[in-house]
């Protein structure tokens, strides 16, 4: 939780505080190398990766997180729309895009983080006129997946263009239809030839009103909770922004309503799809953790040549007619926003990966209680980092297996014996 935690939770020397801080403001990293290493780490180490029809899922979303720094490159007045009031209308701050994997391990499932970066705030040219999709497919290219993918995404991302991108390359897209979502019945061949241009398209539908027209309709358990019935039916209509025929699957739940699932992918089952959306949801308990627990974005760098900005002040900071130099630091602090992003998310799937391979262990040494604990349910990221700060004074007291990384440490360490050690005077007592 912030380069000062960090150093004082493993128990380091304070003199340790400044070389934490290079590591993130340095050019010396390669952003690119780090994430495409913990990628292949990731499809290489974990079991359970959810695959349908021979492909993995990625889910992806965006996430903005209040700053308050009038001189944090990046910092923009956002608008955040949410059916909560959890959340504030308006906030000043950083807009993050983060991509996950969906792992499955017992009875749960864990969205992997994979890749996070800031995509808005900052323009360095005119020219650069690229949205918010593009920025995430070109994030999702970035990553060079060694298998092919199906990308669920929510309502935001339903657009033409950007499922044209995917599409691609060989990426099919999950995602659900607004309540205003018109698509057209497919052309019908004529079997006359008459003027003008042939009818690419039928007739216009409102896809909700298919849910009071009389379908055929089947009756199953949901996908991730069979003790949910839910009815479901399949239709494919032509999708105009797409240009193509796609797979709309409605879906009546019991209790949250009728819902409208799409995909590119006429081949796949509507269970499948269900299913697919259905596990969207877990990438917003990776923002839950990755905010109240890892400290993901917990960033607080400056940068002292820079102008301050009004709190108010909407739109991107353009950099066009600001000198290399200037443009030069901002580039290496937006650098050392997205390393600390990065880093917090290969922690928190370390997290995930012991909690998945080792989750004996960690209940074993969790040493407290709680009442969701049951045998099909694996710990979560809170309680395999309760574990490790319990155990982590014996792992640096066992003399057995000295590896690099533990001597490392030893030598920065502040104080012998470790923080969470009894003093002897202590137990007599």
């Amino acid at each position: 939780m912030g380069v000062t935690s960090l150093a004082r939770g493993a128990g380091l020397l304070s003199s340790c505080y400044t070389s934490m801080l290079n590591f993130f403001t340095t050019t010396a990293v390669n952003f690119e190398k780090l994430q495409l290493l913990w990628v292949s780490v990731v499809f290489k180490c974990f079991s359970g990766i959810v695959r349908i029809n021979g492909r993995c899922v990625i889910a992806g979303d965006g996430i903005k997180i209040g700053k308050e720094g009038k001189k944090m490159p990046g910092v923009k007045w956002l608008h955040q729309s949410s059916e909560s009031n959890s959340k504030a209308e308006h906030i000043t701050g950083h807009s993050i895009q983060v991509l996950a994997l969906l792992v499955q391990g017992l009875g749960t499932y864990f969205a992997v983080p994979l890749a996070g970066q800031i995509h808005e705030g900052v323009r360095f040219h005119y020219h650069d006129c690229r949205t918010l999709l593009d920025k995430m497919f070109e994030m999702v290219v970035d990553l060079r997946l060694p298998e092919a993918c199906y990308l669920v995404l929510d309502k935001y991302y339903c657009s033409g263009r950007f499922m044209k991108q995917l599409i691609a390359k060989n990426i099919h897209i999950v995602t659900m239809m607004k309540k205003n979502a018109v698509a057209y019945q497919p052309a019908v061949k004529e079997t006359t030839k008459k003027r003008g241009r042939p009818s690419k398209y039928g007739k216009k539908i409102k896809l909700f009103s298919l849910f009071d027209q009389e379908q055929s309709w089947i009756t199953a358990a949901f996908p991730t909770n069979q003790g949910i019935i839910i009815e479901y039916c399949s239709i494919e209509l032509f999708w105009r922004p797409l240009g193509d025929l796609a797979l709309f699957v409605l879906t009546r739940h019991p209790t949250k309503g009728n819902a409208i699932v799409m995909s590119t992918d006429r081949t796949a089952s509507s269970l499948s799809l269900i299913k697919i959306y259905g596990l969207r949801f877990k990438i917003e308990v990776l923002f839950k953790q990755a905010v109240h627990q890892i400290g993901t974005f917990l960033y607080r760098f400056w940068l002292k040549s820079m102008a301050p900005r009004k709190r108010h002040q909407k739109g991107d900071q353009c950099l066009q007619f600001f000198s290399k130099e200037f443009k030069v630091r901002v580039a290496r602090k937006l650098h050392a926003y997205n390393l600390f992003i990065l880093s917090g998310l290969i922690a928190q799937g370390l997290l995930q990966y012991l909690s998945i391979h080792c989750h004996a262990m960690v209940w074993a040494s969790f040493g407290t209680w709680l009442r969701t604990i049951r045998d099909n349910t694996l710990p979560s990221e809170m309680v395999t980092a309760w574990a490790m700060t319990r155990t982590y004074d014996q792992f640096l007291a066992d003399e057995q297996q000295l590896s690099i990384f533990k001597k490392f440490i030893l030598k920065k360490m502040g104080r012998w014996p470790f923080r969470h050690q009894i003093p002897s005077s202590a137990k007599v007592a």
